[in-house]
């Protein structure tokens, strides 16, 4: 074997050796790099589980309604925490930083939403107190602007209802109270109870049943956390700062379940004592009158004879004709009629009237009440009238019927004249143009029975 040849097996292995060892080489560099493009991948993989947590999402949202919020774009602004809040509907900070923007553009209604819809869903007490400041701030507002009305009351006892502790909503609701009755119910009697018949342009928002619920609403609050405070601002809404408004009969008897339930609170005083005295006679004298107005509504004007000379209506009589002390304004012509009364404060006190045809043309009828003296022969007269309802509630044509019961000389027969107490009808009805029509019945309803229209009797006086 030559020295090539017996060398040649020894550089074959040595060559195959440096190959294998090339060849492993090339392999872990392969490797490596797959583990690292591996890591890159598991990376890569990572962050996109991270940047899309819910968390993160919401954190990015958040900062970028931020942003937008201090680059004054609030619609932007909102809309990122809007779905910040659509990832997560407890995220307290997407709420409030919503609201701040809502607030910024003068969006308050959709703030206050927000609030209210952020405390709803996380029950975070931050949130409801922002929402009571931002209520707060509101009727502040109106009351500067002197806009202060009933809903702006009910929108401060809303913030007593969800916290009772609540100084600043007591102190606001206090200073509310005379600023509501000059701001929005003073101009007209019937702006507060009687909206329907507010005359002219401005409307009312205000009812008894709008009344009588918030009114009810702080008593309810008071039962639940008592405070002298909240009381004594019961005490005040309780009565209106009015010194003049009418009331639907209909609504009297509420109003005196009304002030039973507040007096149980927050007892009684001589102003309230005074406009129960009102409400309590109303309905008594309502009653007197009852039986007669069924039977006028049907056209019975025959009635009121027996009615004129009744113990119940003289001794109502009586107390006006005498100066007696009563709730019901003392006046010689006194209304009775069933819509309304006329609630009246004075010196302190108050009384009331029942609403007068001309006051309330679209009235069902009134009666009269006559307390003038006028005496026959030392015999006083009992007199009284009606005025039936109207048609269409037009004031004209407007009729009258006044019946006397008196002492009077009557022709008995062919020509003789007796003395005798005895019933007089006058009928009157006055046109538009104030022309009147005028038919007198003498002893109306007795044996001698006579009528006459005035110019015939105008006539015979001047004869």
């Amino acid at each position: 074997m030559s020295y090539y040849d017996r060398r040649r097996p020894v550089n074959r292995g040595r060559n195959s050796y440096r190959g294998r060892r090339r060849r492993r080489k090339r392999f872990d560099f392969r490797k490596a790099g797959i583990i690292a493009l591996s890591f890159v991948a598991v990376f890569i993989a990572g962050l996109l589980i991270y940047t899309h947590l819910p968390k993160v999402k919401v954190k990015k949202a958040i900062a970028a309604g931020n942003e937008y919020s201090k680059n004054a774009d609030y619609d932007a602004a909102i809309d990122s925490y809007n779905k910040a809040i659509s990832i997560d509907s407890k995220s307290v900070v997407a709420y409030s930083n919503m609201a701040g923007a809502y607030l910024s553009i003068d969006d308050s209604e959709s703030a206050k939403k927000i609030l209210y819809d952020g405390w709803k869903n996380t029950e975070n007490e931050d949130l409801l107190d922002n929402y009571h400041a931002v209520v707060l701030n509101e009727a502040v507002d109106k009351m500067n602007h002197n806009a202060t009305d009933i809903s702006v009351v009910e929108s401060i006892v809303n913030v007593l209802e969800e916290d009772n502790d609540n100084k600043d909503a007591i102190e606001l609701i206090d200073a509310a109270y005379l600023r509501c009755f000059e701001d929005s119910y003073g101009s007209d009697i019937n702006a507060l109870f009687r909206p329907e018949f507010v005359k002219g342009e401005k409307e009312s928002d205000c009812s008894f049943e709008k009344y009588e619920s918030v009114v009810d609403r702080m008593i309810n609050v008071c039962n639940a956390n008592p405070s002298d405070e909240l009381k004594s601002v019961i005490r005040e809404y309780l009565i209106p700062n009015e010194k003049s408004f009418t009331l639907n009969i209909s609504d009297i008897s509420g109003y005196k379940e009304l002030i039973g339930r507040a007096v149980n609170v927050i007892g009684s005083d001589d102003n309230i004592k005074s406009f129960e005295a009102c409400l309590d006679d109303s309905l008594r004298v309502q009653a007197i009158f009852a039986d007669v107005f069924t039977q006028l509504d049907v056209g019975n004007v025959d009635e009121l004879r027996s009615f004129v000379v009744s113990d119940e209506y003289l001794a109502l009589r009586d107390v006006f004709l005498n100066k007696e002390k009563t709730p019901l304004e003392n006046t010689v012509y006194v209304p009775i009629s069933r819509e309304a009364v006329i609630l009246n404060q004075k010196n302190d006190e108050w009384s009331y009237r029942f609403l007068s045809f001309e006051e309330n043309p679209s009235t069902s009828g009134v009666i009269t009440l006559w307390a003038n003296y006028f005496e026959d022969d030392g015999v006083q007269r009992n007199s009284i009238s009606y005025e039936p309802a109207s048609i269409e509630d037009n004031m004209y044509p407007h009729t009258k019927y006044s019946v006397t019961y008196l002492y009077s000389y009557i022709t008995s027969g062919n020509s003789t004249r007796v003395a005798k107490m005895n019933y007089r009808l006058d009928t009157t009805i006055e046109l538009r143009d104030g022309t009147v029509e005028e038919t007198i019945v003498g002893d109306w309803g007795g044996e001698n029975e006579w009528e006459m229209d005035i110019d015939t009797i105008e006539s015979r006086i001047k004869a």
